[in-house]
């Protein structure tokens, strides 16, 4: 089923569309028209935050900028964690290990925008991935 996932992002991405995952549940995102089509996967915390909104830019020294708004579907705050991942044109993700997850918290039916810079001038394309983190360990 993963691989199946991997392929739909793959060929998705070939055809200027991104792919962002958030905790098992991926979604195949159009950045032309920002409609998007979630895949099941980890449907509690599905059900609990959603990515309502992903826009690009340029920052002046000419990178790529993605900014990804999520809403809290809940009552109560969301303790998570989130990395975001860059691509180049073939699909290939550009030095996936330098990235770290970084913690967030989103207060009952709220909505918080992450923001992302490329990391190499190569990168056409981003995915976020997010993690419920628990922050009493």
């Amino acid at each position: 089923m993963k691989l199946f996932a991997l392929a739909a992002c793959l060929l998705a991405m070939s055809q200027f569309v991104g792919c962002y995952s958030t905790a098992g549940t991926s979604a195949v995102l159009n950045h032309n028209t920002g409609e998007s089509v979630l895949f099941e996967g980890n449907t509690t915390l599905r059900n609990r935050i959603a990515v309502t909104a992903v826009t690009y830019d340029k920052v002046a020294s000419g990178m790529n900028r993605v900014n990804f708004q999520l809403a809290s579907q809940v009552q109560k705050e969301i303790h998570l964690q989130y990395r975001i991942a860059w691509f180049n044109s073939e699909g290939m993700e550009i030095d996936g290990d330098s990235r770290t997850y970084r913690p967030l918290i989103v207060q009952g039916l709220d909505s918080v925008t992450v923001t992302g810079v490329a990391n190499s001038p190569n990168a056409v394309t981003s995915r976020i991935r997010i993690r419920e983190w628990d922050s009493s360990h």
